[in-house]
């Protein structure tokens, strides 16, 4: 049985823009369009199950399978939607918690109709921050394909140091294998 610390709480966050809060059955077509996207689906990791996925499967990970995770003590997603009302512009997700070691990955992806307006960075640098000052996380970091310039610099533009670069890691769905660079943040760099 989980620890009441080894879960991420329930919250909404917001920052000048946006407003980052969980997610409901009414974001699941927004959520299944952003997943067709060729640009999502195409630097999504080999196996990852959402890339292409089909409606029902958004509304099952909108109105329950996001929240599953929280609960689990596994992370937390966040819907990214502008404060002012309107579409869905993205998702922000803390995945892989290391309770123990007080660690967490996390992700992002905009939605094709809201790139280039910088609500990646915007979002990762809050969830970041609320993990590391609120949570008492001691590192968020993430992988990113070198290849991927949109999300090294939404990483960067979110307040992320680069570490390095893991050669040779990661199968993609092109069949070449992708070096993967490293950002990170912690409680030193706020």
């Amino acid at each position: 049985m989980l620890r009441p610390d080894e879960t991420f709480p329930r919250t909404v966050l917001t920052t000048e823009r946006l407003l980052l809060r969980p997610f409901t059955a009414a974001d699941a077509p927004d959520v299944h369009e952003a997943w067709q996207d060729a640009a999502f689906v195409g630097s999504a990791p080999v196996g990852y199950p959402y890339a292409a996925a089909d409606l029902p499967t958004a509304v099952a990970w909108c109105t329950g399978g996001i929240e599953q995770r929280r609960s689990d003590g596994k992370g937390i997603g966040f819907a990214l939607a502008p404060r002012g009302g309107g579409r869905l512009v993205g998702h922000v997700a803390l995945f892989g918690a290391d309770w123990e070691a007080r660690t967490v990955e996390i992700h992002y992806w905009t939605s094709p109709w809201a790139r280039g307006r910088r609500y990646a960075a915007e979002g990762a640098a809050v969830v970041a921050r609320w993990a590391l000052t609120e949570v008492g996380l001691e590192r968020v970091h993430l992988q990113a394909d070198t290849a991927n310039g949109a999300s090294r610099k939404t990483a960067l533009a979110a307040g992320f140091q680069f570490e390095g670069v893991l050669r040779n890691l990661t199968p993609t769905r092109s069949g070449v294998r992708a070096d993967m660079a490293v950002y990170s943040l912690i409680p030193a760099d706020l």
